[in-house]
């Protein structure tokens, strides 16, 4: 499983004018031509490509199912139909019996996955990971740091010891750190921080930790763009039915791709 990275921003902005009705369909095909060759950022053969019993998401309201018709959770993940954890979920159960255990919450940050965190599903993900020593586990987190314009220092410092903490439960599992679609509005009045301050610290951590990467700014617009316009919720921030299918295609390609499932 190899990693997505950044391409130069006028490449992005090429990528982001392609969107079109079909995206997920071409999203999918060049996914799959676009990781297949590349080495792995961790081990050479990833657990995930040998062992597909048991993942996690670690993650914040995009990735409970916030914001959908059906979403019914109260602020905790529940299943949805488009929502791409669930449709993960339901996929990768149906094609490999994976069970998939979601530990999310609306606003959640990396400090709220450590000890003395907010909420008890996400307070104590460390110890879940470290009982079920899960084949995979993916964290989908940083945007509600930057809604909140924390500074990127606290996020450092919070998102690394997350990484760390599960590396230590668990020195088997795969780990994949998603830098999440950028949102299009923000929770204080005059931020200070720009987003690739949070997407830098993603990427370091990256490095240090010889984890796997998936940047879904490669997939999805900025919120509040012109060519996020179907996307994104009307808050700019959370994704719609069709914006969720994208994040779905990128994490599913890039989880079958690299090991040929």
């Amino acid at each position: 499983m190899g990693r997505v990275g950044r391409r130069s921003r006028g490449v992005r902005r090429a990528a982001r004018r392609a969107f079109v009705t079909g995206l997920v369909v071409v999203l999918t095909l060049g996914l799959t031509a676009c990781v297949s060759p590349r080495a792995t950022t961790a081990a050479t053969t990833p657990t995930w490509c040998e062992d597909q019993s048991a993942a996690m998401i670690l993650g914040d309201s995009h990735s409970t199912g916030y914001g959908l018709s059906d979403y019914s959770g109260g602020g905790s993940y529940a299943p949805t139909e488009a929502g791409w954890t669930s449709t993960l979920t339901r996929r990768a159960s149906d094609e490999w019996g994976t069970i998939t255990t979601v530990l999310a919450h609306n606003g959640a940050t990396a400090a709220d996955f450590r000890p003395g965190g907010r909420w008890a599903e996400t307070a104590g993900a460390i110890g879940t990971v470290h009982d079920v020593q899960p084949a995979l586990v993916i964290v989908a987190l940083g945007a509600s740091e930057f809604a909140s314009d924390l500074p990127p220092t606290d996020f450092d410092e919070h998102y690394r010891a997350l990484v760390e903490g599960l590396q230590q439960a668990s020195p088997r599992t795969t780990v994949l750190l998603l830098v999440p679609p950028e949102p299009g509005a923000r929770l204080v009045p005059d931020p200070v921080y720009p987003w690739e301050a949070y997407t830098a610290v993603i990427e370091t951590v990256t490095a240090d930790r010889g984890v796997e990467l998936l940047d879904l700014g490669e997939y999805l617009p900025a919120g509040g763009t012109p060519e996020a316009e179907g996307l994104y919720l009307p808050d700019s921030t959370h994704l719609t039915e069709a914006g969720h299918r994208v994040v779905h295609a990128a994490v599913w390609t890039l989880l079958t791709a690299r090991c040929g499932l």
